[in-house]
């Protein structure tokens, strides 16, 4: 496919792509043409299709130009905010790649650089954001390591990929140490009530999914049940209910996608658009999953596995978790709200655009959290309250 360079070829690649447009960075309206990009737009307003391309609706979600009419097109990624028809980070553009601090009251996903790509999917929420990968802990081997050292070192790693193992495991219905309790019968209840508390309905989970979830959770540092439960009700939101491993747009948009995540870091030939249920994105969010998980560079070389591995679907969300979510003082306090503020603290949180979403993620937190832990009460503050 070839890469998108006028409103004719836009608009094409925009009607075969799927509905749930909402996840690369759109490109900004050529200069001079067609309506302000930054005025004031609305669905279903007159445009000129010979010149329109894409507009602010609002603060998160751009509209683009159909049969002289706006129409819905696609919500600003994670931590990104519209701005002059284009999404961007709140502080700087041309800070994205050379500035990537965690705050200390906030995440690298808030309003100063984002982490990861939240995807938005049946429920639009925004996504894509990167991770500093100068953080010491990122790595847990050191990259001068021989391949003897690299190799002891990943034959520690507390869950092998799925390519390492035989397959799907059976529906187990009991736990092991470190799950809390927590079994695959509850996992699919959890998943079933927190659908139902949004009003959605979320397809249920393998039995693998189930598995790798539970075998997954040292990864992410969990320490408790309730931890858990605020982990997966963050991630069904994330990942439109454990259905989407990979940015939806950029399945049918491969060309466009790769442009719109394109770094100089990139290796040649591979993209680092929104994989696994977290929807890491940018190079160097892989790399510092990649160093934090394996202790090398495997998932920059091979960032596909990503949405093809089970496995490493859960890893890398748990390995952002353990990184950017587990140590907030808020978390562990309880409060769900910090998690989010943690995770899209920007768009949801503070009197962000996306507000509504942050409650509905407190919803699917309120169903879980019973089944999981039973007689914890839940505490919705941290992020609007």
């Amino acid at each position: 496919m070839v890469l998108l360079s006028n409103a004719g070829s836009l608009l094409v690649a925009a009607l075969a792509a799927s509905t749930h447009m909402a996840h690369a960075l759109p490109r900004p309206q050529a200069e001079g043409t067609g309506s302000d990009p930054q005025s004031e737009q609305k669905e279903g307003d007159d445009c000129d299709v010979m010149h329109d391309r894409i507009v602010c609706a609002d603060e998160s979600s751009l509209l683009f130009c159909n049969h002289n009419k706006w129409v819905a097109f696609s919500n600003c990624t994670l931590g990104t905010v519209c701005k002059d028809g284009s999404c961007v980070f709140p502080e700087s553009e041309s800070d994205v790649a050379s500035e990537l601090p965690v705050e200390e009251s906030g995440s690298a996903n808030e309003s100063d650089v984002p982490d990861v790509a939240e995807t938005s999917l049946a429920t639009d929420v925004a996504s894509s954001a990167p991770v500093d990968t100068a953080a010491p802990e990122a790595s847990a081997v050191d990259p001068a390591a021989t391949d003897a050292e690299a190799t002891d070192a990943e034959a520690t790693e507390a869950e092998p990929t799925e390519a390492e193992t035989s397959g799907d495991s059976g529906g187990d219905s009991g736990g092991s140490s470190g799950d809390f309790g927590i079994t695959c019968d509850k996992f699919k209840e959890a998943v079933s009530k927190a659908s139902a508390a949004i009003s959605l309905n979320y397809p249920a989970p393998s039995d693998k999914q189930c598995t790798s979830f539970l075998a997954g959770m040292p990864k992410g540092d969990i320490s408790s049940a309730r931890e858990a439960a605020m982990f997966l009700a963050n991630i069904l939101w994330e990942s439109d209910g454990l259905q989407a491993k990979e940015e939806y747009d950029c399945k049918d948009l491969p060309d466009w996608c790769a442009q719109n995540y394109k770094t100089p870091e990139d290796a040649p030939g591979q993209t680092y658009w929104g994989r696994g249920y977290i929807q890491l994105t940018w190079h160097y969010n892989y790399e510092a999953a990649s160093k934090g998980l394996f202790g090398d560079d495997r998932l920059v070389k091979n960032p596909g596995q990503v949405s093809t591995d089970e496995d490493l679907a859960w890893g890398v969300s748990f390995w952002f978790w353990k990184e950017n979510v587990h140590g907030d003082a808020g978390v562990q306090a309880g409060n769900f709200g910090s998690s989010i503020k943690k995770i899209n603290g920007a768009l949801e949180c503070n009197g962000g655009a996306a507000q509504d979403k942050a409650k509905k993620r407190y919803e699917m937190y309120k169903a879980i959290l019973p089944i999981f832990a039973e007689g914890e009460q839940p505490k919705e503050a941290g992020c609007y309250n």
